[in-house]
């Protein structure tokens, strides 16, 4: 931490103390703002005259006109068209009030902070649709980033001997359809893979897990590891050699970049923004027909078997990837500048033009 006291400052408001997708990408970007010789703080300790980066706050009405610059990273939101399609293809999600409360604060936080920062360019699509459309040059769009020194290939990376391969998923397992949509698929392959599951499960995936297990097919193919240290997480995806993210509507999965980093390719759905991410160092199928159609799992099942043919092709075009959009360093030197800071501006104005 860096205790100079005339070094430029800014707040971060909320504190990420949780471990969802927001939280982990805003510790990334403190620790590495404050390696470049910034002082990050919770708001309670820094003056108002300082710019705040905010992901969103039930109490935000306080500060949303202060004189602060306000940068405002938009995790998300909730997509009432998205629920009902869900709700119609396995009638376990609808629209709640609360989302609505929810949507028209993000909403307030779009109209009245100063910049704004989307993860991808469908996120940013959907937002200017549904909620607010902001005016040009008061929004960038910066994807998730990590840092690349411990997001590293194997040593082996890009050709192993190595057989059968391993096809992972990992993130928080939630989603009726997620782990359902994922053995389907991989079952269609030529040859059954090792696979490789990480993250916690809801009640759904669980299920689908406990009945994987007890098939036959699966004996002895599956591992799933329901909890890792963050140290820990580079040597889970250097054990892939693709990584299978079934996830429709995900506007910038960390664990997608994470993979990427690792020189992992990835296959994934075409709606959403993981396919930005992904870009050449992997497949993304569309599904024109419905909700995780057949159409989808047929064709991600000839995306991965796309992929694992030109498999050290593929692993070194992700890492490629990750080292083209995805460095911590570069994102950190991005949200600085939204932020207002420029060389030799230690104290920008709430309206400093980036």
């Amino acid at each position: 931490m860096n205790l100079n006291l005339f070094a430029p400052a800014f707040t971060v408001i909320p504190w990420p103390r949780g471990r969802n997708g927001a939280q982990v990408m805003l510790r990334r970007f403190i620790a590495t703002a404050r390696q470049q010789g910034y002082r990050v703080w919770p708001s309670l300790l820094t003056a108002e005259s300082r710019p705040c980066l905010f992901i969103g706050h039930r109490r935000q009405e306080k500060f949303l006109r202060s004189p602060r610059r306000l940068v405002y990273r938009i995790a998300g939101m909730y997509i009432e068209e998205h629920f009902r399609r869900f709700g119609e293809a396995f009638g376990d999600r609808a629209f709640r009030p609360e989302y609505a409360v929810a949507n028209q604060i993000i909403r307030e936080a779009l109209i009245h902070s100063d910049f704004v920062i989307y993860q991808s360019t469908w996120s940013k699509q959907i937002l200017d649709s549904q909620l607010h459309q902001r005016p040009q040059g008061s929004w960038a769009i910066i994807p998730n980033a990590v840092p690349l020194h411990h997001f590293r290939p194997a040593l082996d990376w890009p050709h192993r001997d190595r057989q059968p391969v391993v096809l992972g998923t990992a993130g928080f397992l939630r989603s009726r359809p997620r782990l359902e949509v994922f053995f389907d698929v991989v079952r269609r392959l030529k040859e059954r893979p090792q696979l490789l599951l990480i993250g916690q499960m809801d009640h759904f995936c669980q299920q689908t897990l406990d009945k994987a297990l007890a098939d036959p097919y699966w004996r002895g193919a599956i591992r799933a590891i329901p909890s890792v240290a963050p140290e820990q997480l580079p040597g889970y995806y250097q054990q892939m050699d693709c990584l299978l993210h079934p996830v429709i509507g995900d506007a910038c999965p960390n664990v997608v970049v994470e993979a990427l980093a690792c020189g992992v390719p990835v296959v994934c759905p075409e709606e959403g923004g993981t396919a930005e991410l992904v870009g050449p160092a992997g497949v993304a199928v569309a599904d024109p027909e419905s909700l995780y159609s057949e159409t989808l799992r047929a064709g991600m099942a000839d995306a991965v078997q796309h992929v694992l043919d030109h498999l050290a092709d593929y692993k070194q075009l992700a890492r490629a990837q990750a080292e083209k959009q995805n460095d911590i360093k570069q994102l950190t030197h991005h949200y600085l500048q939204a932020l207002g800071f420029a060389p030799g501006v230690d104290h920008p104005e709430k309206h400093h033009v980036v």
